[in-house]
C-alpha cells in the first residue's frame, strides 16, 4: 500500500482531498496530513511517504521548496 501525505494550509482542502478519494481502491493510504511546510518536512522524515500532495503557496515553506527537498533527501518519494 502507497503512503500518501497531504500538506496544505486550509485544512478544509486537506480534509477534502483526504475525505473525497477511495485511498483504499487506489492501494494508497493516507498516513498523515500536514498545515504548512515546516509540519510537513517533520511528517515526511516521520512518516516516510511515498506519494506527497501539496499546495504551492504555504507558510513556513512553500509547495516547491518542499518538493526540492523531497526530491533532495528522500528520492524514493
Amino acid at each position: 500500500m502507497l503512503r500518501v501525505l497531504i500538506a496544505d494550509d486550509e485544512s478544509k482542502v486537506c480534509q477534502l482531498i483526504e475525505k473525497l478519494v477511495d485511498w483504499g481502491a487506489l492501494g494508497m493510504e493516507v498516513v498523515a496530513v500536514a498545515e504548512n511546510g515546516i509540519e510537513a518536512l517533520e511528517k515526511i522524515k516521520e512518516f516516510h511517504p511515498d506519494i506527497v500532495i501539496t499546495d504551492i503557496r504555504m507558510p513556513g515553506k512553500n509547495g516547491l521548496e518542499l518538493a526540492e527537498y523531497v526530491r533532495k533527501y528522500a528520492p524514493s518519494t
